[in-house]
């Protein structure tokens, strides 16, 4: 660990003066070495957002010219970071061609766009959907020009199922310039309503919860930023004056519950002119008012006025205020420094729970720096109710290949563990999760023996940041049909150890059932765990199929390849939700309720194919052979037939070795052992002529031995010969050989595409680096599909 010296100097100098206007706009992304807690809260309150790496000793944060002399003149060692603060700056350039989402970022809704689909959403699913108004923006209520919004929850749950349920709320992008947060809620109630019926957790979910999704808490200000502005509060003109771009509260300084209660006032700000600025009094602005009075409503209250008062372990209900950036699964509390919330030991252990799934650094708000009149503190202190904040990725302004690629698919699966849990959030993350559900045949004929299995694992936390979870020994497992565990008449069916005992903290589990007593037709079936502790975990969900004889019939076939007619094993068949496998000999069988179907099929390395209007009868038998086309490479380097064409910066080369972390020779960013501090270097490919050529797909092996959250390997692409760059997926910490594919569906018929693959690192650490093999670029499309000979096929996007 490195020691700071100038830390020293820095406890000397006089607490920041309150900043109004900057003399420089043009904000930077500034890396500041400190491990001083005092100097912490100090920039927290100044900055409004950072990153803390209290082991590393490194602040990262946004800072304008004002900001860097202020660093400058307390004798702070600072540094740009050069690459984050481009990155940072993209989307002041508007993507060409685009017709949809916030200019450069194609990947999140504006607030207009997200408004029209949240009543698309309604007219689509109306028994599943509804959308609330809960009060208006501060611009709608002023009555200001351009009319302002309105706050629109989207409420998600089967109406036809009115019983009482727990409740899950979620509220996104409450600073306007986070961009991921607002996209990540909406998505997560897109994910339930389009898999109701489909998965059988999404189904189970909104059978029994109901989730409350407030996509932009602050659509205002999220307008300002959709024009590339680093907008942070709220619009209102009285503070700051009308004009300035620092104008507005802070509406996350702005709830009542400990409003400006912090230590020495460094929760928030009394400087209409400061980002956190907490407004003249709580609640001041209708953007809070309404939000608080909804969740209000939607919570009883279940604990008590102490602040050491805990709320009872069975309370219901999960809340949720999404943030970016800094990769951080945060709870309560956040206003007082000195002392653990009543509840910090249940709140850590479904902290770390979801730091698993999104692989995010769990701890309580404190322990970044003082914040007070939250949200998360709000619902916790008043209602008692489980509150969290995730902070999203690495930009406020978050590229859409970061998205797409890890911050959506890792922080749904925490949503969806988050949705499992709103029951008993005190309770159940201390229990074993179930997982991995298959059912077997999945689609039975009435008669036939049914097995249930699954995966009852208690091993899935986090223990970074000081965590000491424990995973503990299964004790047993039950399986419900047709009613959930907490259902009147409820009759637990108990599972018995794949192994023979249970006596480990990860267990196979199983259990056959009868399918002659089910009723015909689709079936939900619960699967619980519980630890040696009494612990019961979270329930899971899977959908058990019968059906008569004369109800179902079998689709089956051959898929061949196009180009020479060869067999293609482990293809996927797909028949409406239904889904098959192809064996080693091509061949596939389905059974399939009666109906008429959409026939779809996919392979590595083919374009997809459709078939429209296939019908199965009852107890008959339908084939049709699927011939695919294979995808074109269109570019193809494993090096070891030298540089050729690309073009490398020093020192990216060819590993000298004839064996490498990749298994052979390989492109790296550092030959001769740990890459530099510092490093911006880059292997950039000769054109590609992509014309009409279509789903263009970039597979490499990658092993990527960096410092995590410091050091980077980047993909970046262009349709233009590298005048201008695209992010297309990144790596970092991750020192294992995997193979890696991407969809570059904005280099189609590109007639002069590149790939690049770009090395970036800090001043500190330095490890191993990144090694890149076996890169291909291949494509279909009209262009490829000529070159091949073959069957008839149907593709996506029509008859061909």
């Amino acid at each position: 660990m490195r020691q700071f010296m100038f830390v020293v100097l820095a406890l000397c100098v006089a607490p920041f003066a309150l900043r109004a206007e900057p003399i420089d706009t043009l904000l930077q992304v500034v890396r500041v070495h400190t491990q001083d807690d005092a100097l912490i809260e100090r920039l927290g309150r100044r900055h409004t957002h950072m990153i803390v790496d209290r082991t590393k000793g490194i602040i990262v944060l946004e800072a304008d010219a004002t900001d860097l002399a202020v660093l400058a003149d307390a004798g702070l060692n600072y540094a740009v970071d050069a690459d984050a603060t481009d990155a940072m700056h993209r989307p002041l350039l508007r993507s060409i061609g685009q017709d949809a989402g916030i200019p450069g970022f194609a990947c999140y809704r504006t607030v207009a766009e997200a408004r029209t689909r949240l009543d698309t959403l309604a007219t689509l699913y109306p028994n599943l959907a509804s959308v609330i108004d809960i009060g208006d923006s501060w611009e709608k209520s002023a009555a200001q020009p351009g009319g302002g919004e309105d706050l629109r929850v989207l409420r998600l749950t089967n109406a036809s199922n009115g019983s009482s349920k727990p409740k899950l709320f979620l509220m996104g992008s409450i600073h306007a310039r986070e961009y991921a947060p607002a996209e990540l809620v909406l998505r997560f109630g897109e994910w339930l309503l389009t898999q109701y019926g489909v998965d059988a957790d999404a189904t189970w979910i909104l059978d029994h919860q109901e989730v409350h999704v407030l996509v932009h808490a602050n659509p205002d200000g999220r307008k300002k930023a959709e024009a590339a502005q680093s907008w942070r509060k709220n619009t209102n003109t009285a503070y700051c004056g009308p004009t300035s771009n620092n104008r507005g509260a802070d509406l996350n300084r702005n709830w009542p519950f400990k409003w400006g209660a912090a230590t020495n006032g460094s929760g928030s700000s009394t400087n209409p002119c400061e980002g956190t600025y907490r407004g003249p009094m709580a609640q001041s602005e209708p953007e809070t008012a309404g939000t608080v009075a909804y969740v209000r409503s939607l919570y009883p209250d279940r604990r008590g006025n102490g602040d050491n008062d805990p709320a009872p372990l069975d309370t219901e209900g999960l809340f949720f205020d999404m943030h970016s950036f800094s990769k951080l699964v945060l709870w309560s509390w956040g206003w007082n420094g000195n002392g653990l919330s009543p509840n910090h030991t249940q709140l850590e252990t479904l902290g770390r729970r979801f730091a698993w799934f999104n692989n995010y650094t769990p701890e309580p708000i404190t322990d970044l720096y003082p914040t007070d009149g939250t949200t998360a503190d709000t619902v916790y202190g008043e209602l008692g109710v489980a509150s969290f904040s995730f902070e999203l990725g690495s930009a406020f302004f978050q590229d859409c290949a970061s998205l797409e690629n890890s911050i959506l698919p890792d922080n749904l699966r925490a949503l969806i563990y988050a949705a499992k849990t709103a029951r008993a959030p005190y309770q159940w993350p201390a229990g074993p999760e179930a997982m991995a559900i298959t059912v077997t045949p999945d689609l039975a004929v009435s008669g036939e023996p049914i097995s249930i299995a699954s995966t009852i694992d208690d091993t899935h936390f986090s223990n970074t940041q000081g965590g000491t979870q424990s995973a503990q020994n299964i004790q047993s497992a039950n399986a419900w049909i047709a009613t959930a565990p907490w259902q009147p008449g409820a009759s637990a069916l108990p599972m018995t150890a794949i192994d023979g005992a249970f006596n480990a903290s990860s267990e196979q589990v199983a259990i056959s059932i009868d399918s002659s007593v089910l009723t015909p037709g689709r079936t939900l079936v619960y699967v619980q765990g519980r630890d040696v502790a009494g612990n019961d975990g979270p329930v899971s969900a899977a959908f058990v199929n019968v059906y008569a004889v004369s109800e179902v019939g079998t689709l089956s076939g051959v898929v061949r390849s196009a180009s020479d007619g060869q067999v293609i094993a482990g293809a996927q068949v797909a028949a409406g939700t239904w889904r098959s496998t192809t064996q080693a000999n091509g061949s596939y069988s389905r059974r399939l309720p009666t109906g008429s179907y959409d026939i779809g099929a996919t392979a590595a390395g083919f374009e997809p194919l459709s078939l429209i209007g296939v019908v199965i009868a009852g107890a008959a038998s339908v084939e049709r052979d699927l011939t695919l086309y294979s995808l074109c490479n269109r570019l193809t380097e494993n090096a070891e037939a030298g540089i050729g064409a690309w073009a490398a910066s020093a020192p990216w080369a060819i590993s000298s070795g004839v064996t490498t972390q990749t298994g052979s020779r390989a492109w790296t960013d550092s030959p001769t052992g740990n890459y530099a501090a510092n490093a911006n270097t880059s292997l950039t490919s000769p054109l590609i002529n992509l014309t009409g050529y279509e789903n263009p797909q970039l597979s490499f092996d990658s092993w990527c031995d960096t410092e995590g959250g410091y050091d980077f390997g980047h993909v970046e692409i262009s349709s233009n010969g590298g005048t201008s760059w695209s992010p297309a997926f990144r790596c970092d910490a991750d020192a294992t050989l995997r193979r890696v594919t991407i969809e570059l569906p904005t280099l189609a018929d590109a007639a002069q595409a590149r790939i690049r693959f770009r090395f970036s690192s800090d001043s500190d650490v330095q490890r191993d680096g990144w090694y890149v093999d076996n890169i291909a670029l291949a494509a279909g499309g009209p262009s490829c599909r000529a070159t091949q000979t073959g069957g008839d096929a149907v593709f996506e996007h029509g008859f061909e």
